[in-house]
């Protein structure tokens, strides 16, 4: 017989992802419950929450930075509480999108080339760089402030744009194709799942 854990689920917190986060955290919460656990849901606000006692582990649920930062990994560590996903340190590379890059490029990945801009840059909307370009935020989950910038008159509206999520924007060229993600646990490969935008 499984074992029945005491699990608390965060869920929300302040990021800009706050409301899938709810809805994730209350699907996965509903989950755990009906195979038996007790389960706490807790929306966190940093610097404030505290964990019930009898927490045994924590579910993440919480989506973008202070989530998948590493941020809360860290007070979980510090706390000596098990939870779900991975540790702060990868946490914190993960969600850097310049980060993750350099250690694609130090490590052999096919990556495609890139750029870093802030407020402040110059651009020179040229050769590999000459729209279509995608700009994202750097420390921002999923699509949050993510532009497609298809012609060069549309290019300063839209790093202002990006630049609303964040002071630093990865800039890379726009290559089509389908997105697919392979989740690994326990150093075994999860089913490939593609993701479907309904348009664009």
């Amino acid at each position: 017989m499984n074992e029945k854990l005491n699990i608390t689920v965060m869920l929300g917190g302040p990021s800009a992802e706050r409301e899938v986060s709810l809805n994730t955290g209350g699907a996965v919460a509903d989950a755990l419950t009906s195979l038996g656990h007790q389960v706490t849901q807790l929306d966190p606000i940093p610097g404030e929450w505290r964990l019930e006692e009898a927490t045994q582990v924590v579910f993440l649920a919480l989506h973008g930075d202070y989530g998948e930062d590493g941020t809360v990994q860290v007070e979980l560590d510090r706390l000596g509480v098990p939870y779900t996903g991975c540790g702060a340190a990868s946490s914190r590379i993960a969600f850097d999108k310049v980060l993750s890059k350099e250690r694609f490029v130090e490590h052999g990945v096919p990556t495609s080339p890139y750029e870093v801009l802030t407020a402040l840059s110059s651009v020179e909307l040229e050769n590999e760089f000459r729209p279509p370009v995608v700009l994202k935020p750097v420390c921002q989950g999923s699509s949050v402030g993510l532009q497609f910038v298809d012609h060069v008159a549309d290019f300063d509206r839209q790093l202002k744009e990006a630049l609303l999520y964040g002071d630093r924007i990865l800039m890379e060229p726009k290559i089509n194709g389908r997105e697919i993600t392979v989740g690994i646990l326990d150093g075994e490969a999860l089913p490939i799942v593609e993701i479907r935008p309904k348009e664009g």
